[in-house]
């Protein structure tokens, strides 16, 4: 059992002997100021009411009986006092602080379990799919998709990490005018093979028909009679359509490649263009939906306080939006989930809420289970990305300019000279992760290559340097004894600071897969960061003042490195064991 669940049921049986209620909810957290403890609860003014008692008394009392003793754990094979301590403090708070051997007992665990340290069975018996990037094949992925791709990656890690059975999905738009106008463009102007990157070659292909076709306005009718034809199965178009996508996969492929991003399953949307007619008949056999005057059938949802929704237009053909309503079936039945998330950016929140209420309104039960994980735009220093004004940053660009950067840095700032292009890698990778998953994902990010790259401050770069900087102090001391001075040695301040990070890892973790939200680790990662590297510069590691010091600064060390990698893994980031 964790701290914080040992704590609750000691509270709650407590409460119950001393004042006769039953408590359903007591609130735990960390103070603000750790020279109060490292636990905190305020629920004796929860219960003030009810106990007819002033808070305060309430958690002096408490606080008297639960005592420094009242909580054991055991280890090695003896029984250890918790908290070093228990106090009140007004209005009506109770503090607990661990004792040192519950810390060093951390520090155990964190060598003994090495890479599982802060994995959970939270999840277990549990399948979730998580469906993201879902790019139109007919330009490269941008920065907005690395968002996309970093961020769903990363919640698949954690969810796999608390004991979910995951899915990564990806539902590709490869169906539609927009693969149209870069078929029609490669017809008139194009190469027999690709002249470039074949996805970024297929982008110039979509990009120049947006640039012509102001001044060539039977452009627009050639696209639409090119869907047509696309539509009807002509033999010659599906063979141009096949290329175009393919040379766009091609390119994908290494861009996924060299983000770390893989897929479980993919499914496309030409498989579903003509699906979804059996849920809108159910609709309008519920009265859910109705034909308009045009002939389409439109889901009325405004009296949910939903805009309606068209589910098939006039001429009896499906939409994304049908496509989406049978895939989200398919998927619940086919793959027995609990639970689908989709990694959509925060433009298409209300068209989600759609999707949610029709199969909700419909009476699939599993419609409750979907959730729809938003994120805001990626931003430039000089502005929002628009293809119209050329703004647009591709994936594959950003993670040049930042190797070339990080290369740069690498050969001057560190010295480094073994490994250089191998470092630079997974190093940009760093700034390129972290500075898109630093940030709730429900807010916007302004991406400047000066500010991630950094080797201080809150970036991907400082991680990496501070978990090789751990790794090369290990490297030195070839070794160290961790047997009985993790718990008879005491650490001073900065020691005890790491200390009072590491142990909350676990906790860490589980409220970042429940919450899918990665930024939480990441705000958790530089706060342990920073306190070992304030550790590290007032403490003499290799040459401490007795062996028990430098053993225990030795196992401090790595369990510090150990957290880090583990984290740093579940946001999708390798490390450099040397820089």
């Amino acid at each position: 059992m964790e701290v914080t669940q040992q704590l609750q049921a000691t509270i709650k049986e407590l409460i119950g002997q001393e004042y006769g209620l039953e408590v359903e909810d007591v609130f735990i957290e960390h103070p603000g100021n750790e020279t109060w403890g490292d636990y905190a609860t305020n629920v004796p003014m929860k219960i003030a009411g009810l106990a007819k008692q002033p808070p305060l008394e309430i958690a002096k009392n408490l606080s008297y009986k639960i005592g420094k003793e009242a909580v054991k754990f055991t280890w090695q094979d003896r029984e250890w006092d918790l908290f070093e301590s228990v106090s009140f403090a007004p209005p009506g708070f109770i503090n607990f602080k661990l004792s040192s051997e519950w810390l060093a007992f951390v520090l155990s665990q964190i060598m003994e379990s090495g890479e599982a340290y802060g994995a959970s069975i939270l999840g277990e018996g549990k399948k979730v799919m998580v469906e993201y990037s879902q790019p139109n094949p007919n330009k490269p992925l941008h920065i907005g998709h690395a968002r996309n791709n970093f961020l769903g990656n990363s919640v698949v890690k954690l969810l796999a990490f608390s004991g979910h059975d995951v899915i990564a999905a990806n539902y590709i738009n490869d169906w539609g005018t927009h693969i149209c106008k870069a078929m029609l463009m490669y017809q008139k102007y194009g190469e027999a093979v690709p002249t470039s990157k074949p996805d970024h070659y297929v982008g110039e292909l979509y990009a120049r028909f947006e640039r012509e076709s102001a001044d060539n306005p039977q452009f627009a009718e050639e696209v639409a009679e090119m869907f047509r034809k696309l539509e009807a199965g002509d033999a010659e178009t599906i063979a141009l359509w096949e290329k175009i996508i393919s040379w766009v996969y091609e390119g994908w492929k290494e861009t996924y490649a060299d983000q770390g991003v893989s897929f479980d399953v993919l499914f496309y949307q030409h498989n579903y263009k003509d699906s979804g007619k059996d849920i809108v008949n159910i609709a309008l056999e519920k009265g859910i939906a109705e034909k308009d005057e045009t002939g389409a059938i439109i889901a009325r949802l405004e009296k949910y306080g939903i805009p309606d929704k068209v589910l098939l237009r006039a001429d009896g053909t499906s939409i994304y939006s049908t496509q989406d309503l049978q895939l989200a079936k398919d998927t619940f039945e086919n793959y027995n989930l609990d639970k689908r998330i989709y990694v959509v950016d925060v433009r298409q929140g209300d068209y989600f809420k759609q999707i949610f209420k029709i199969l909700e309104i419909l009476g699939f039960h599993w419609a409750q289970n979907l959730y729809h994980l938003a994120y805001g735009v990626v931003k430039l220093p000089e502005g929002s990305m628009s293809s119209r004004r050329g703004l647009v940053v591709y994936a594959d660009e950003v993670l040049d300019t930042l190797v070339r950067k990080e290369k740069a840095e690498i050969g001057t700032s560190l010295k480094v000279t073994d490994n250089v292009d191998e470092i630079a890698k997974k190093v940009a990778l760093a700034a390129y992760k972290y500075g898109l998953l630093k940030t709730d994902s429900s807010q916007d990010i302004v991406f400047d290559y000066d500010q991630v790259t950094k080797f201080e401050g809150n970036t991907g770069p400082y991680l990496m340097y501070t978990y090789a900087r751990a790794q090369s102090v290990l490297a030195k001391a070839g070794g160290f004894d961790a047997k009985a001075s993790i718990y008879k040695y005491v650490p001073e301040e900065p020691g005890k600071s790491v200390q009072r990070v590491l142990y909350q890892f676990p906790e860490i973790t589980q409220a970042a897969s429940q919450q899918y939200a990665p930024h939480l680790l990441c705000n958790y990662l530089f706060e342990l960061a920073q306190r070992f590297n304030t550790f590290y510069a007032s403490s003499p590691i290799l040459t401490a003042e007795t062996n028990d010091a430098k053993d225990f600064r030795l196992l401090l060390t790595a369990g510090t490195a150990q957290v880090l990698k583990n984290g740093l893994n579940l946001l999708g980031i390798e490390v450099v064991e040397s820089m």
